[in-house]
């Protein structure tokens, strides 16, 4: 009954100790959960073709301590998107700009405005100015912030503009995937919080 008892209390041990190997080992991407708004179609028969910039003056993504939980990471983020239940739709693997232009587009289709492949003179563009994208640890907290600025232009001409900035922060547990949510939460608040709507309005579009 003893040794029994001993050899499940190792093999719990070799489990737990498994468990932690595995959570603590670092991937290769970032997983970003996106969830858009509902479907509109509000601006349903518009036109745009959508730009992204990454302007950064600071193009690392992590600080120091959050860097070291991140060391195999190659530079892409698998975008995924809500499927129903418990399980995410993954659209694919991106680069940090492809990334945001992926969602905008997604939010701009939702909403039954047509995203062009290639600029047209008659119809405007939206501008995605990228200015910060940074994730970091403080004191066991996982902390991100994310900013940007969106420009609306038509030949050339400067019609509206919005800034939009956010931060969230998680408690640090055993793996990355806290980090992801934070990153997920915060991505599509950013995301969603920019007001096509008034942008529009205020070109008189």
């Amino acid at each position: 009954m003893k040794k029994t008892i001993h050899n499940f209390l190792l093999f719990s041990l070799f489990m737990f100790i498994g468990v932690l190997v595995v959570a603590c080992a670092t991937k290769s991407y970032i997983n970003v959960n996106y969830r858009p708004p509902l479907s509109s179609y509000d601006f349903k028969g518009k036109k745009i073709f959508l730009e992204l910039k990454d302007i950064r003056s600071v193009k690392t993504i992590f600080g120091e301590k959050a860097k070291t939980k991140f060391k195999n990471f190659t530079g892409l983020f698998l975008f995924s998107l809500p499927k129903g239940g418990k399980k995410n739709f993954v659209v694919g693997a991106f680069d940090l700009p492809s990334l945001f232009k992926t969602a905008f587009s997604r939010r701009l289709e939702n909403m039954g405005i047509k995203v062009l492949t290639e600029p047209e003179k008659t119809e405007p563009v939206i501008e995605i100015d990228l200015k910060k994208f940074f994730l970091d640890l403080v004191d066991r907290k996982w902390v991100a912030e994310i900013s940007y600025e969106a420009r609306l232009i038509k030949n050339n001409k400067l019609l509206a503009t919005e800034t939009i900035s956010g931060n969230a922060e998680r408690f640090k547990m055993f793996s990355q995937s806290d980090a992801e949510k934070v990153l997920g939460e915060i991505f599509t608040d950013v995301v969603n919080k920019l007001d096509f709507g008034k942008l529009f309005q205020q070109a008189e579009l």
